[in-house]
């Protein structure tokens, strides 16, 4: 039986773990090279409803920008996101995951470099 999206997400944030939808549109694990067999499981095994779960909420709290064409304007979106959110900041350090709103914020500005 697959555990629940929410129980993956803070399960693996709790052992230090980045989560969040990588720009090819799949998931990215930081750092992946410390990820356990079991841990892969579970990722693997619940994986089309964590990417599901990251897609819904980073639809449901972010307004794209006026301007999406430049880098600057989505630069300043998330660093405005960033530094008032405090999972955010920790996860830019290397500790846990952005938030919903964060990991689409971050990766559109990174499809744009």
């Amino acid at each position: 039986m697959a555990l629940p999206v929410q129980s993956i997400v803070e399960t693996l944030h709790d052992a230090g773990f980045s989560l969040s939808l990588a720009p090819a549109g799949g998931l990215a694990v930081s750092p992946a090279s410390k990820l356990t067999p079991a841990q892969r499981d579970v990722i693997r095994s619940g994986k089309a409803d964590l990417i599901r779960w990251f897609t819904q909420s980073a639809a449901n709290e972010i307004e794209p920008p006026a301007d999406p064409s430049t880098w600057r304007e989505l630069a300043a979106e998330y660093h405005s996101h960033h530094f008032k959110c405090s999972t955010c900041i920790a996860a830019g350090l290397g500790y846990g995951l952005r938030c919903g709103t964060g990991s689409a914020l971050w990766i559109t500005y990174q499809n744009t470099n």
